[in-house]
């Protein structure tokens, strides 16, 4: 009995560990130190990679280091150049707030530019040079 529940451990994690290596997304969060992270946003799924307190969509931080086009969630948080009278953090960088919570309940709310871009709201309110977001401009101060 041990020796199949070992066997099923170990064909699980290799598992895990092809669709971590096939997944570009969660392979660059992992380069920069970061942890890919999941939130239900209503019925959609927010992929995103999160830097100690700071969060950055998956797919926004996988565009910006591959350098495969700019996106307005980076673009709003490296220019900090907010462009609407619209209230909140979001809403002052023309985007829309989303509230996304993980499996275990934690709730984080995001800002989801016109782009499809995701950037975490306090993330964005902070900027760059935040000591909470240290991590993730590290993270942005180079592209492959």
């Amino acid at each position: 009995m041990r020796v199949l529940f070992l066997s099923f451990v170990m064909i699980s994690l290799g598992a895990t560990s092809w669709a971590a290596n096939n997944n570009p997304w969660m392979r660059t969060c992992r380069i920069d130190q970061g942890q890919f992270w999941v939130l239900k946003g209503g019925s959609d799924e927010l992929s995103m990679c999160l830097f100690g307190d700071a969060g950055i969509g998956a797919e926004t931080f996988f565009l910006f280091k591959t350098n495969a086009g700019p996106t307005e969630a980076v673009q709003a948080y490296k220019n900090r150049n907010s462009s609407s009278p619209r209230g909140g953090v979001c809403g002052a960088f023309d985007a829309e707030l989303v509230t996304g919570k993980d499996t275990q309940g934690q709730t984080f709310n995001i800002c989801r530019f016109e782009d499809g871009s995701l950037i975490e709201e306090t993330t964005l309110w902070l900027g760059p040079g935040s000591g909470a977001n240290e991590n993730l401009d590290r993270a942005l101060s180079k592209t492959y």
